[in-house]
């Protein structure tokens, strides 16, 4: 049966909103600590470890470089375009312009999009050029621009990592050439524990608790053993941070780009 175009079609079934907030949503009463007695966080894993890990490229036909990461329950989409001829009036310009930017869908997260939310993109966004710009021979095609899209589908925690990786794979399908890929990791501090890779919970768990004392995220460059771009939030020491070991997907991550 043909569809009216002019209007918004739905499915037969229809739930309430709260049904699915309330499976987001994280119960504080049945958990109060993010680390046990044991060492183990809310999902089984140790604070050194980090999720399963699923990359794909190729992933936007119509793109000229493409890719999609899933991290646990976060998911994240880039495309890249170009280089494309610089429609800037500075002609001079001997390297090439990268520019990226990053969305979150409106789906992303249980919560609305905040004009918090908006500026947290466009900070992503300026991050995201600090990231990937040392990774790039921006030479190889002056008075160019490349242009890096990421939408981030689901937020499960460490986002902005994952949307590092995606956009350098992306970078790679496209065969622009680079110096090395860059890959992003996230830590947070909780108490006496440097938390790898947290998940949506644990970041809303600390900070409800007010146990977070500070965050830190990282994009390396493997190829060249250097680091690209750090950000930090809050206060963490050079010994808490000495004692982070990368777990064993995150090595295997490294060996298989």
């Amino acid at each position: 049966m043909p569809q009216d175009s002019r209007r918004n079609c739905h499915t037969d079934e229809s739930y309430h909103p709260d049904r699915f907030l309330s499976i987001c949503k994280f119960n504080t009463q049945n958990n109060t600590t993010v680390i046990n007695d044991n060492g183990l966080r809310i999902d089984g894993r140790s604070s050194s470890d980090s999720r399963p890990i699923f990359l794909e490229t190729g992933f936007v036909t119509r793109s000229k470089g493409s890719s999609y990461i899933e991290i646990g329950n976060t998911k994240v989409i880039c495309a890249c375009y170009g280089p494309k001829q610089l429609q800037s009036k500075d002609t001079g310009l001997r390297k090439g312009v990268l520019s990226c930017e990053l969305k979150y869908a409106s789906f992303a997260s249980a919560v609305h999009k905040t004009d918090q939310a908006n500026m947290l993109e466009k900070e992503y966004s300026v991050l995201m050029v600090d990231a990937l710009s040392p990774c790039i021979i921006l030479d190889r095609f002056p008075k160019a621009q490349v242009d890096i899209f990421v939408t981030i589908l689901e937020d499960g925690g460490s986002a902005f990592p994952a949307a590092i990786t995606a956009a350098s794979l992306a970078l790679a399908d496209a065969g622009i050439e680079l110096y090395s890929l860059a890959i992003g990791a996230s830590l947070q501090q909780h108490k006496e524990w440097a938390l790898v890779d947290p998940t949506h919970e644990e970041e809303n768990m600390v900070a409800l608790l007010g146990e977070c004392t500070g965050s830190l995220c990282i994009a390396y460059m493997p190829g060249l053993s250097q680091v690209s771009m750090v950000s930090q939030q809050g206060y963490i020491t050079h010994q808490q941070l000495s004692q982070v070991q990368l777990s064993k997907s995150l090595h295997y991550t490294l060996f298989l780009i």
